[in-house]
């Protein structure tokens, strides 16, 4: 079978899409195809007659059409992106598509709008392929992202207190073997984001055994456990608060033996993958065009358009 994976170009530097075309080059033939600018891209006439499935990474082909017209295709949507809309769900439950999801929020929500192909899974990296040091005592990894700023995480982890910070810049790129080694030597890591996608930064730093500490939204809060694997805050409030270290170190002690647990059902979920998409590429093409989806789509604009109206008041 030959599978198309679609994805954006950023991906070719994070290389957080490369677990899954591993698991595709198992079982099919596969060709990549990467664009620069989301919804606003184009898949050579080629490529798309070669493909019995077409996979589509995080962003969807295109706004209106969805996916592909006439080809089978999978959608793997992020909750990271703009997945919380309920007409767009519509849309895609009414046209067939199936959902391969890592995230249970993004899931209960598009089975809420219709979605009923739909599969539910939760990566995580094998702990066996990263360092395992505790780190120095107290250290902390700072990914700035623009999100979590380095003033939040210094009032929950005062230096005053004997904190000290690796800060990664959020236009900094460094190797990921040198990326892994400035980890190893943290023994607690900021999830650096509000909300992930799948969220290999934070996914990382667990499978290494570290007290992560992340904002309290998926995929993080459904991975941590708080005040036993890690610790969820709120890192949209205005007031923090310094976080005891003996919380941390609970989650230290814990988080190496459930890290195995993890990994091994990821293990087993990752099985389900091959046979999903086989299953894909039995299915009929897309079903788009209707006078139905047509007025969805209209919804799906119109809601957009009030969201940010809401958020430029805020």
């Amino acid at each position: 079978m030959n599978i198309l994976f679609v994805d954006h170009e950023t991906h070719l530097k994070t290389h957080s899409a490369d677990f899954f075309l591993e698991i595709l080059r198992e079982s099919f033939e596969v060709k990549t195809f990467y664009y620069k600018k989301a919804y606003r891209f184009s898949i050579p006439d080629e490529d798309v007659a070669w493909a019995d499935v077409i996979i589509l990474w995080e962003f969807l082909y295109n706004r209106y059409k969805l996916g592909v017209p006439g080809k089978r295709c999978i959608f793997v949507p992020m909750y990271d992106n703009e997945w919380g809309s309920k007409w767009q769900w519509k849309r895609i439950a009414a046209s067939g598509m199936p959902i391969i999801s890592f995230c249970d929020a993004m899931t209960s929500h598009a089975k809420k709008h219709g979605v009923a192909n739909i599969l539910d899974l939760r990566y995580f990296p094998n702990p066996a392929d990263l360092p395992q040091e505790r780190g120095v005592h107290k250290r902390v990894f700072l990914w700035e992202r623009g999100e979590i700023s380095r003033s939040a995480a210094e009032t929950i982890l005062p230096p005053s207190k004997g904190y000290t910070f690796d800060v990664k810049k959020a236009n900094e790129f460094i190797p990921k073997e040198e990326y892994l080694r400035r980890l190893s030597k943290c023994e607690i890591v900021i999830a650096p984001r509000l909300k992930e996608g799948i969220g290999m930064a934070f996914l990382e730093a667990m499978a290494m055994g570290k007290c992560v500490i992340a904002n309290d939204d998926a995929t993080m809060n459904e991975y941590i456990e708080d005040g036993k694997t890690g610790i969820l805050c709120n890192f949209r409030r205005s007031t923090l608060a310094p976080i005891p270290y003996k919380e941390i170190g609970v989650a230290l002690s814990n988080v190496k033996s459930v890290m195995k647990s993890i990994y091994k059902r990821w293990e087993s979920d990752k099985a389900t993958i091959k046979q999903f998409i086989k299953s894909a590429a039995t299915l009929p093409p897309l079903r788009m065009g209707s006078v139905q989806s047509n007025l969805r789509y209209i919804l799906f604009l119109l809601e957009g358009t009030l969201y940010k109206l809401a958020t430029a008041r805020q």
